[in-house]
């Protein structure tokens, strides 16, 4: 169970590839997502903040 979780766990935000023409849309809808990941459980507190300061920060490079 755990290693299926893992396979799930998004990776590091440099990860992230550049934001496109609607990158701001796409950036968006992956702090949705790892919202929804946070409340079922597969990720942590940390991890999630982690996660969304990097999303947030790209959302104000745009």
């Amino acid at each position: 169970m755990l290693a299926r979780l893992a396979r799930h766990a998004p990776e590091p935000p440099a990860a992230l590839p550049p934001p496109a023409a609607d990158g701001r849309d796409l950036l968006i809808r992956r702090l949705a997502d790892l919202g929804e990941l946070h409340r079922s459980g597969v990720l942590t507190d940390e991890e999630f903040s982690t996660a969304k300061k990097a999303l947030l920060d790209r959302i104000a490079e745009l």
